[in-house]
């Protein structure tokens, strides 16, 4: 038998609140332009209490848009990029909008296809990680019509498009984590990476480091940003005869896999290795030795990409896109440490002055 219980509508939420109906449309559809905070609050907690759920398909014909958001990345499987999904997500649901994710695997010719898939969906917004496509090529493809942020690895000046640029300046970040190795006196001080992302300025900022020291930079290259890519790097670096005393992995997984190629050849870590990596993924803090790592503000950022979307959705943002440095932090663990001659000399002069 059928209920004869009716659906309430935008009218109904409209009584319940107190304000017109096209108060109610406007804050329901994500909008809410002139309408103060606590009149939002209000009408959604009618909504709520009326369990008022929206016409999606009315919503899509009215506006031309769903109530989408896409979030495109090269990697789903990553751990570095559900959490950055989930702040989008934390940000834009309660708004009234559902989050999509997309996965390119850094490919060029994904991520277009990805695009072109946005433009079928009508989605209102993108936040996107990409690899090779430009600004200027999601401009040809999305003709303005949809608002974008994107979370870049280098500094960004902004530019006429309506696309923000939220960055980390990963040559900075990579000089500052190199120098700090040099400065426990490594000398021989290996980059191991992969093809793509943020590889470039990661081996640059790394390579200004060594040569500030006077020091011969090494890059390893390994086939993907994963745990068994580690290991495989690494276990060619301990057959080679000129083994380094730290590898700096341009991400946490190739980290993960440095390390058990170590210990699986008897290396006692950080005694006779130090391994850095790039990320502060979830699990580094529980590995065995904890991982000295960097903290990118994936979160930070998602958290914010959400917030700057819906600002353009709304109306409240309009105009050239905008670019915005986040914040990165060193994350000292365990597994880094002087190397073994330099804590040899440490305890003979040590030893020295205690017999003095």
């Amino acid at each position: 038998m059928k209920s004869s219980q009716r659906q309430p509508t935008q009218k109904d939420v409209a009584t319940h609140a107190g304000v017109s109906q096209a108060a109610v449309s406007s804050v329901l559809s994500g909008d809410g332009v002139g309408i103060s905070p606590a009149v939002q609050e209000r009408i959604r907690q009618s909504a709520a209490a009326l369990n008022y759920v929206p016409n999606r398909m009315a919503q899509a014909l009215k506006t031309n848009r769903t109530m989408m958001i896409a979030c495109i990345v090269p990697d789903l499987s990553n751990p570095f990029y559900p959490p950055l999904i989930r702040a989008v997500q934390k940000v834009v649901e309660p708004a009234g909008y559902d989050v999509i994710a997309l996965s390119t695997d850094g490919l060029g010719s994904s991520e277009r296809g990805s695009l072109n898939l946005c433009l079928d969906r009508r989605v209102a917004g993108i936040v996107g990680v990409f690899f090779v496509t430009t600004a200027r090529e999601l401009g040809d493809v999305l003709g303005g019509d949809i608002p974008v942020v994107r979370y870049e690895s280098a500094p960004k000046r902004g530019g006429p498009l309506a696309i923000d640029d939220f960055y980390v300046d990963n040559q900075q970040v990579a000089f500052e984590l190199a120098s700090q190795l040099v400065g426990q006196g490594h000398r021989r001080i290996v980059f191991m990476a992969s093809p793509g992302g943020p590889e470039r300025a990661r081996i640059t900022g790394y390579s200004a480091a060594l040569a500030a020291a006077r020091l011969t930079p090494r890059v390893v290259t390994v086939d993907s940003y994963s745990i068994d890519g580690g290991a495989a790097g690494a276990a060619r670096l301990l057959a080679d005869g000129e083994r380094p005393s730290a590898i700096m992995c341009a991400d946490d997984l190739l980290a993960c896999g440095a390390i058990r190629a170590c210990q699986s050849a008897g290396l006692v870590l950080p005694r006779d290795m130090s391994i850095t990596g790039f990320n502060n993924l979830s699990m580094t803090d529980v590995l065995n030795p904890s991982l000295t790592t960097v903290a990118l503000g994936q979160e930070l950022f998602g958290q914010l990409a959400g917030e700057r979307l819906l600002a353009r959705i709304r109306g409240e943002v309009d105009g050239p896109g905008e670019a915005v440095a986040l914040p990165f932090s060193i994350v000292a663990r365990a597994s880094t440490a002087p190397p073994p001659e330099v804590s040899d000399n440490t305890r003979q002069l040590n030893s020295a002055g205690n017999a003095a």
